[in-house]
């Protein structure tokens, strides 16, 4: 952006999202009786409960999505849940919770370590960004993202097609997306008056510690000891693959968010399964719904998270299948009650997407090699973290209840494997959940990845503290002091948790790598003042004919006015919008361009010189505008250039 971001906006931007998250999700998931780390874990995803099915179900009452009507949504389900909880309470009796496995010191040690984690985590992604969070993601994705916030921010519609419409505006079946993390921006956007790029920024430099949170929860949950938990907190910070390769390529935004709550649908099926109860039932099918909210693929990938887990139960006891699946069968059918708007509309689109099939690039012991040293498209492994989790490997029959994450890494792994070095049609269909991406199938991959590399850090603790006791230090204080030994050794040899790597991994979604040119961007600053340019010019029902390859697509996202093209993806684009990009130029002998332009109300053009993806070319319709007497130009920079069009739109040029 040409202005940066103040100290106040960002902690203000920051912490408002931190409030929005947590605090209506937390009163939910508290009112449920969900309680500890299960309850820091949770409280974001039923934040995106609470906004992922007020905004649909809301709109197809006429009612609008807002804060006020959020906030209304947020006592409606408080209520319920708390309902549902007193009911259990009054007829089993108070719930007796299981005694925690780790001290209260070893609670204060995790959270420490937990927070200085997320804390890295947040500096990797600010630090990428120049420390601006007005800074504006370069690729594909970020664009569609941000339209959709303000989009939803400045009509009020929740729908689940409402993220496509500054794009597929003529589309009259619209385009279905799950929009919990768009209305939940929303509300951020609205709140603290921030720029959009602000809000999808303060959202993202959470990721990291949130899936670090999340984790720690879901090792506390199985029984896992605090020093796994503290080691897979470092270790899922350090990991490129897990969330930054995603957040700067796209930016894969709903999916690196999914994957940062998904350990939580482990934490509350297991928790249903061992007591089912109403309030269990709740927990479970409230997570499970606002897995969907996020995106349909978050909870499909989930559930093959967590399938592992259900083979560990079951081994040795087949008779847990039947009766498991009927504990499911109720809030399963709850849950597709709820979301039948999302289902509906997943099943409907599901059908007309078509087969992405990526180029496969690496020989199968290549493949499996990027897998076990954390290497996908980064110059040298990160070996640190690779000897911790061979060592995690090696001692993995120490895992407990957790071993069933071992299955969940074959699974990911063996999905990656697949679409990173097979490219026949089958590989494609089968990864077809993922878009056959590789990149979106390694980080699935690294979530239970990291819990072993933990695991492996906390046997090299246990070396450390045998050591401590024979020199004769107390065991108490010697297992602190073997913490933060294996702490500051793996900091220290891993160059501060990889942090300089991932910076430079993640600063190429902003072009801010060293040596960059300003004006070398898909969106650059002086692009951005020619939308607010226009935001003078451009009237209200009017809108701006741009090019669908350049950065001209953020110009709602950014200044709220209204384009031709509000993305890079052209599939399904209307007749109109079609010829204009292929024949604007002809204006002034053609008569169906004429009336295209009158359609779609068009009184100003656009043009850039920023591409996405590194393309070179203008499309043809935008070409060789200069000299054509039916535009003038009323402003130009060095990157972009502003033509009115000289009369009125769909008349034809005077002689």
């Amino acid at each position: 952006m040409p202005t940066e971001a103040s100290l106040l906006l960002t902690v203000a931007t920051i912490g408002t999202y931190l409030a929005v998250l947590w605090l209506p999700g937390g009163l939910a998931a508290a009112a449920a009786g969900v309680r500890g780390w299960a309850l820091a874990a949770s409280a974001p995803v039923f934040t995106y409960l609470i906004a992922g099915l007020a905004g649909p179900w809301l709109w197809k009452i006429g009612i609008p999505f807002n804060v006020w009507t959020f906030l209304a949504t947020t006592v409606l389900v408080v209520l319920v849940f708390g309902a549902v909880r007193w009911f259990v309470v009054r007829k089993r009796g108070p719930i007796e919770r299981e005694p925690s496995p780790w001290t209260p010191l070893a609670h204060v040690a995790v959270g420490v370590t937990l927070l200085a984690a997320a804390i890295v985590g947040f500096a990797v992604l600010m630090a990428a960004m120049r420390w601006d969070i007005n800074s504006i993601p370069q690729d594909w994705d970020a664009a569609y993202h941000a339209n959709g916030i303000r989009y939803i921010a400045e009509t009020g519609e929740g729908s689940l097609y409402a993220t496509g419409k500054v794009n597929w505006y003529e589309l009259p079946d619209g385009v279905f997306y799950p929009n919990a993390y768009h209305l939940v921006g929303a509300l951020v956007f609205k709140l603290t008056g921030a720029t959009v790029p602000a809000v999808l920024n303060a959202s993202t430099v959470l990721f990291p510690g949130l899936l670090a949170l999340t984790l720690v929860a879901m090792i506390r949950h199985f029984k896992g000891r605090a020093v796994t938990a503290g080691f897979t907190a470092l270790a899922t910070v350090a990991c490129t693959s897990a969330t930054y390769d995603n957040l700067w390529r796209g930016p894969l935004l709903t999916f690196t968010l999914g994957i940062a709550v998904m350990p939580v649908l482990a934490i509350a099926m297991d928790a249903y399964l061992k007591r089912s109860a109403l309030d269990t039932g709740v927990f479970f099918g409230g997570v499970a719904v606002g897995l969907l909210a996020i995106h349909s693929s978050t909870l499909f990938g989930g559930i093959l998270f967590v399938l592992p887990m259900f083979i560990q139960r079951w081994w040795g006891n087949l008779k847990l299948i039947w009766s498991d699946a009927l504990k499911l069968l109720i809030p399963a059918v709850v849950a597709v009650v709820v979301t039948l708007p999302h289902l509906l509309g997943a099943l409907a689109v599901g059908g007309k997407i078509a087969i992405v099939d990526w180029p496969s690039t690496f020989p199968v012991s290549q493949s499996i090699g990027a897998l076990l040293t954390f290497q996908h498209v980064i110059s040298l492994p990160q070996f640190w973290l690779a000897f911790a989790l061979w060592i995690g490997l090696i001692f993995a029959s120490r895992l407990g209840e957790m071993r069933w994450l071992l299955g969940s890494a074959l699974f990911f792994g063996g999905v990656w494997v697949l679409t990173a070095s097979y490219s026949q049609p089958w590989v494609a269909k089968v990864t077809s959940p993922w878009w056959n991406d590789q990149w979106r199938l390694i980080a699935l991959a690294c979530v239970p990845l990291v819990v072993v590399a933990g695991h492996g850090l906390a046997q090299v603790y246990d070396l450390v503290k045998a050591g401590a006791a024979r020199v004769k230090l107390p065991a108490g204080p010697g297992s602190y002091v073997a913490g933060a030994v294996v702490v500051a050794v793996f900091t220290l040899l891993s160059g501060g948790l990889y942090f300089n790597l991932n910076v430079s991994e993640v600063e190429q979604g902003y072009a801010n790598q060293p040596g960059a040119n300003r004006h070398n961007m898909v969106v650059s600053p002086d692009e951005v003042l020619a939308f607010q340019e226009l935001a003078k010019l451009v009237k209200p029902g009017e809108r701006v004919l741009n090019d669908r390859r350049d950065g001209t697509v953020w110009m709602y996202a950014l200044a709220g006015v209204q384009p031709v093209v509000g993305h890079y993806d052209g599939s399904a684009e209307s007749p109109s919008v079609h010829l204009l990009q292929s024949e604007f130029n002809d204006y002034t002998t053609d008569s169906a361009v004429r009336d295209a332009v009158k359609h779609l109300n068009v009184r100003y053009i656009i043009v850039d010189t920023g591409y996405v993806h590194g393309g070179k070319e203008r499309v043809a319709g935008l070409r060789d505008l200069d000299g054509k007497p039916f535009v003038q130009r009323v402003f130009a920079n060095q990157d972009s250039t502003i033509y009115r069009l000289v009369p009125e739109p769909g008349a034809p040029v005077n002689p």
